[in-house]
Parts: structure tokens; sequence; C-alpha cells
């Protein structure tokens, strides 16, 4: 029963981190400006940020799932609703340069930056919200959302750290450009749908 929710996690988490965002744009900041080893750290950074947002999404999605079934359902509506605008921006964006500069800081600071860039972001905030309520259900067991965690992490490590490798091959460099934009707009194809189909059903749920 918990393949769907995989599957759809999966997903989800591909084409969000493959949708240029701030964490793309720091590591691409970091790796064209200073180097590759600049842009692994800085995904590092990255990939550890994200783990405080899947804890205290588990516990507040968890807390408010068995508190009130009224608001859960409030959260995953919103949810969805931030998924669609998710799709909707992605497919209303404009092509975007990836090479801009970075000031030259020290090495053992841009696992740091990195850090603080996805801690403070409020758009990963959202997402991990979004993840947690609407696509994963309460009574998935604790140890399956971990590894679901887990999941994400290995995503958005390996996209980052693959995307600052090929932006120190310079035959690379010209393909980066040229997917960045295609890319974004099948995943705000694939986000307007979903998040559409889930705000249907809801509504058909609860108001039909």
């Amino acid at each position: 029963m918990f393949s769907h929710e995989f599957y759809a996690l999966v997903i989800i988490t591909l084409v969000t981190v493959i949708t240029p965002g701030p964490d793309f744009v720091v590591v691409v900041k970091n790796t064209v400006g200073v180097s590759r080893r600049a842009g692994f750290l800085t995904a590092f950074g990255i990939a550890t940020a994200i783990w405080v947002h899947i804890f205290y999404s588990i516990v507040a999605v968890q807390f408010v799932a068995t508190q009130s079934a009224l608001i859960f359902e409030v959260i995953r509506l919103l949810g969805a609703t931030y998924l669609f605008w998710l799709g909707w921006k992605s497919l209303t964006s404009t092509a975007q340069t990836l090479e801009t500069e970075t000031d030259k800081i020290q090495s053992s600071a841009f696992w740091k930056q990195g850090f603080i860039n996805n801690l403070l972001n409020p758009k990963a905030t959202l997402f991990f919200i979004s993840i947690f309520s609407q696509v994963i259900a309460p009574n998935t067991p604790i140890f399956l959302q971990v590894g679901y965690g887990v999941v994400i992490t290995m995503i958005c490590l390996s996209w980052l750290c693959f995307i600052s490798l090929m932006l120190t091959i310079d035959s690379m460099k010209s393909y980066v450009h040229k997917i960045v934009q295609p890319v974004e707009k099948v995943a705000g194809i694939i986000f307007v749908s979903y998040a559409s189909m889930e705000i249907y059903n809801s509504y058909n749920l609860h108001f039909l």
C-alpha cells in the first residue's frame, strides 16, 4: 500500500530539485565562481538542512492528524495549492542564465552557506509540509517516513552534485543550459496536474 506513496514522492522530489530555485542557484554560484569542491560542500550543507525540515514536518503532521481531522484537511489543501502554484510558476517562467558571480569565501564556509540557504528558505518549509501532508498518509510508519526522508535527501544531493560536476566540464556546460528550461516546463505540468487532481478529489469528498 506504500508503493504509491514512494513513487509519488520520488517523482515530485525529482521534478522539484531539477527546477531552478535558491538551492540550485547557490550551488551554481559557488561552483562557477569558486570550484567544483565548493559546489559539493554547498550541496552537502543543503542535504543536512533537509533533515531539519523532515523532522518538524513529521512531528507537525502527525500531531495535527491526531488532534483535528479538519485542520489536517486544510493543511492538505494548502499543500496541494502550493504545489499548483509551484507548477504554474514553472510553466510561466522565462529562461534564466545559470552563470552568476559569487564572492570568494573560505572553503569551510561553503557547507554552512548551503545549510543556512536551505534552512531559511520558506519555499523549502512549504515543500516539506506539502509532501508530508499531501503525499504521505498519517498512518505511514515512522520508520518508512524517515526512509522517505533518506530518499529525498539522496535525490537532492545527487542532483546538486551532478550539476556541480557538469558545470566544471567545459564540454557539458552548454547542455546544462539547454535542458533547464524544458525540464522546468515538464515539472510545471506534473505539479499542476497532480495538485489539480488532489484539490478536485478533496472538494468532492468533503463538499459534494
